[in-house]
């Protein structure tokens, strides 16, 4: 059994959880406030602000901008990081490392300095600022949360399990999809998670590739701050962690968040 952990540890960590959790109680505390500023305690209650962010166009096109862009961008990631993970855990070659290595790159290199390589890329071949080049950035930047989600899983399915589903007579549509996928969903889940927070939030490599047609949210919030201090963004942020909040709480229905956080 595993041993529990000490209470001052248990105490420290309960601390801690509230320190972090504190700002998100201002941010949506003050998306109440009546007035027009941010101010916490609130100033009364309104749900004016709210409103405010629904009738802002400008907010509402970025908003659905970085929600398809986020489901664009996982998606991508599912079709390019799964086959890449299964071949980098079974498939033995010299090269491996160094492919391993170039896959997992963008995670290493600061993200400015993607965003400032992105920007002269495209401008340098000619592609322009489009959505379709924005989400090519975003899935150079997701690919490898799933590769490393789905590899760290793969690497404890022993290949035993594999190869007696093919003495079995299973072809490799069947392997695949009857036995590694299952087997692997953890890693697949945690990976499709972070992939959508890195795209659905990214604003290094968003603000240099991103035009009116094609901007995202947070890239519109910093820009809204700059002349505007308003509950709007207090409300929006608070919509944002609702999402969030919601989202976790339908895989743990459905899923589970303790399988989950095994695979990280």
């Amino acid at each position: 059994m595993r041993k529990p952990a000490h209470p001052l540890l248990r105490g420290y960590v309960w601390v801690m959880m509230v320190f972090m959790a504190l700002p998100l109680v201002v941010v949506i505390g003050a998306s109440f406030n009546r007035g027009a500023a941010i101010r916490f305690p609130p100033e009364g209650m309104t749900l004016h602000w709210y409103a405010e962010v629904w009738r802002n166009a400008d907010m509402v096109r970025s908003a659905t901008n970085s929600l398809l862009l986020a489901v664009c961008a996982t998606l991508i990631s599912f079709i390019i990081g799964v086959p890449a993970a299964l071949a980098l855990v079974r498939h033995v070659h010299r090269h491996r490392e160094a492919l391993q290595a170039f896959l997992l790159s963008p995670m290493t290199v600061p993200a400015i300095v993607l965003g400032i390589a992105f920007l002269v890329f495209f401008g340098w071949t000619g592609m322009g600022l489009s959505f379709t080049t924005l989400l090519i950035a975003h899935v150079i930047i997701t690919v490898p949360y799933v590769i490393r989600s789905v590899a760290g899983v793969y690497l404890g399915v022993a290949v035993s399990i594999e190869e007696a589903a093919k003495v079995l007579g299973a072809d490799p549509w069947q392997l695949f999809t009857k036995v590694t996928l299952p087997l692997i969903m953890p890693g697949v889940v945690a990976g499709g998670l972070f992939s959508f927070i890195m795209s659905f939030d990214n604003v290094p490599v968003s603000i240099f590739l991103t035009r009116r047609e094609t901007l995202t949210l947070p890239v519109y919030v910093m820009s809204y701050l700059v002349h505007n201090f308003d509950p709007t963004i207090a409300a929006v942020s608070s919509v944002q962690v609702l999402f969030t909040t919601a989202a976790i709480i339908v895989i743990e229905k459905f899923y589970g968040i303790r399988r989950l956080t095994e695979t990280i």
